[in-house]
């Protein structure tokens, strides 16, 4: 009996950690890889905390794989970060209260472009279908005898 439990101490330390905690471990790489994804790095502009490699990122990406293993969900680890930092901790505004208009503004802005574009493009044709020659041009010997050299020279 001692043999056997020496033995499968000694199959343990050789292989490591069972397969079922390597397995957790990369689930909560994953999730900690994803929230980071979620969130501004604190000190360089306009990068996610994921592929930011500065000792801060470290120290935040620590910070959430520590709440990951406490049982905390995704949405908790943001608010977390959100509450701490403000708003701007997260690489996406929200898209309820002040910053839904951020949201909206490139579709109205869209809508307005496509009303101004149909309107102008309704005004040009209007103007070429009125461009015909004046009726005192049509009864003139002059401008007909005009009018047909350059047909004839085309």
């Amino acid at each position: 009996m001692k043999r056997l439990l020496l033995l499968l101490l000694v199959v343990w330390a050789l292989i490591g950690t069972p397969p079922s905690a390597q397995a957790q471990d990369a689930n909560l790489d994953d999730q900690t890889y994803h929230i980071a994804k979620q969130l501004n790095c604190p000190t360089c502009a306009g990068r996610n905390l994921a592929d930011c490699p500065t000792q801060t990122c470290a120290q935040w990406k620590a910070e959430i794989r520590s709440q990951l293993e406490r049982g905390k969900s995704a949405d908790e680890v943001i608010a977390f970060f959100e509450a701490r930092f403000g708003p701007t901790v997260r690489q996406e505004p929200p898209r309820e209260g002040a910053t839904a208009i951020l949201w909206a503004a490139p579709l109205g802005a869209a809508v307005v472009f496509l009303a101004i574009a149909a309107w102008v493009l309704g005004q040009r044709t209007a103007r070429s279908a009125s461009a015909q020659p004046p009726a005192a041009l049509a009864n003139d010997p002059y401008a007909a005898r005009l009018e047909q050299e350059v047909r004839e020279s085309a």
